[in-house]
């Protein structure tokens, strides 16, 4: 551990996965003093990344303290790119694209422009990165505005992008007035095809409870049923590998501990037809992934409108403040009249040469992704010609 001090704030770097270990108690007092939080931000998440991702890599968890009390916590990891030093948020795994949908630092509300500016010191001092790449901040978030007004006035060069939109469902009133602002097809349809399974297949939905054996049971449903959907359209789906599978299984176990999994089934009889899988924090749900049976016999009911018109009515009567169905595909999320709003991407350089040579190793990239897209498609030309 290595350590910096800002005025009254001094910063630390953990570089092992045994001091991320040690930290666990304070940094979940520190989740209930920041004004946003995401389950993407917690110690469970971010561990977990740690330990099915780090692969060996640096760990740069920056810890803020003024006298004994932990304000914030700047949970990054390095990644090596194009010969460049890249720090990046830890919860996003560090590949090419983030798997949390939100990434921000733990910052104890009202605290929250000094603690930048203190981690921001700190970093200057420290030559051993060349990148800094926050993706995936919300849009409210203070944290990219911030940095990048602190990198203008090093001289450093900085970008601050729109990145992917997510989709949120602010909850107020009841469920029948929200009901009654969706189109008529929709409410019809969602409101019929729950009827025709229950009568016609025993149709039911419920919410998965925090037993262990029923979590796992729930996790191993959903990766069949997402992997079978998206290979039925010629795709992998995200839970196509095993690493990923036991990554999300240790999360949603966590999380089950700690009442913050959002996870609902759909059930014909015994058999597991749909799942929604997420997660709660700070009065949210937050939707990350789901399955459906792409079975035929399943083709008329809509298991996807069904299953959400009946996760989103549950959130209306259990007073959740919000629904937010994050990243991905719009096109379906269209029905629920969600809010669209837009997550940052923050790129910070140290230097004009390492911006230059952050933007060569990007285009190198993008050329050798084509490449292998050509190469592909020419090999399946001649399979199909022979």
């Amino acid at each position: 551990m290595t350590t910096t001090t800002r005025k009254q704030i001094q910063v630390s770097r953990l570089s092992t996965l045994r001091e991320v270990d040690a930290l666990q108690q304070e940094w979940r007092e520190l989740e209930g003093r920041c004004r946003e939080i995401t389950p993407f931000s917690t110690w469970e998440w971010c561990q977990a990344v740690a330990g099915y991702y780090g692969g060996g890599r640096p760990l740069w968890v920056m810890t803020l303290r003024d006298g004994g009390d932990l304000i914030g916590i700047a949970p990054f990891a390095e990644k090596r790119f194009g010969g460049l030093r890249v720090l990046r948020v830890l919860s996003s795994a560090l590949g090419t694209y983030s798997m949390a949908d939100y990434q921000d630092l733990l910052l104890a509300e009202g605290r929250e422009g000094e603690a930048v500016d203190a981690l921001c010191d700190d970093l200057a001092g420290r030559p051993q990165w060349d990148v800094l790449h926050l993706q995936e901040l919300p849009a409210a978030s203070r944290t990219g505005r911030r940095m990048k007004e602190f990198a203008a006035s090093r001289g450093w060069p900085a970008t601050l992008r729109p990145g992917s939109d997510v989709h949120r469902l602010p909850i107020s009133g009841s469920w029948e007035e929200y009901r009654m602002t969706l189109s008529r097809s929709t409410r019809k349809d969602g409101g019929r095809l729950m009827r025709k399974l229950v009568a016609e297949r025993a149709g039911s939905c419920a919410e998965v409870d925090g037993d262990a054996e029923n979590v796992r049971r729930a996790m191993n449903d959903l990766f069949d049923l997402h992997t079978q959907r998206w290979r039925s359209i010629g795709k992998p789906g995200i839970f196509h590998d095993e690493r990923r599978r036991n990554f999300h299984r240790e999360v949603a176990r966590r999380f089950a501990e700690r009442r913050m999994l959002a996870m609902s089934l759909l059930r014909a009889g015994a058999e597991t037809i749909a799942v929604k899988y997420g997660f709660q924090a700070n009065g949210t749900r937050y939707y990350y992934s789901a399955g459906f049976s792409p079975d035929q016999r399943w083709d008329h009911f809509r298991l996807g409108l069904v299953l959400d018109l009946v996760v989103l009515k549950d959130a209306f009567e259990q007073g959740v403040r919000c629904v937010d169905f994050m990243r991905g595909d719009g096109h379906y999320k269209d029905h629920y009249r969600m809010d669209m709003h837009l997550n940052h991407d923050l790129l910070i350089f140290r230097s004009r040469r390492s911006q230059v040579q952050y933007r060569l190793a990007h285009l190198a990239k993008g050329a050798r992704a084509r490449l292998q897209r050509e190469l592909a498609e020419r090999r399946a030309d001649h399979s199909r010609a022979a």
